[in-house]
């Protein structure tokens, strides 16, 4: 989740985003059995 303000040329001035732990997991793979959890969820 995350909020931003822009000025009037467009450019972002503040922004503020509100992940676990500061976003240190974020881009992480998912293990396998996420994977296989979500690939279950999509084969029903």
């Amino acid at each position: 989740i995350g909020q931003f303000l822009l000025d009037r040329q467009g450019i972002v001035r503040w922004s503020f985003t509100e992940v676990p732990e500061g976003g240190r997991y974020m881009f992480g793979a998912p293990n396998p059995q996420e994977l296989m959890s979500a690939v279950s969820q999509v084969a029903q």
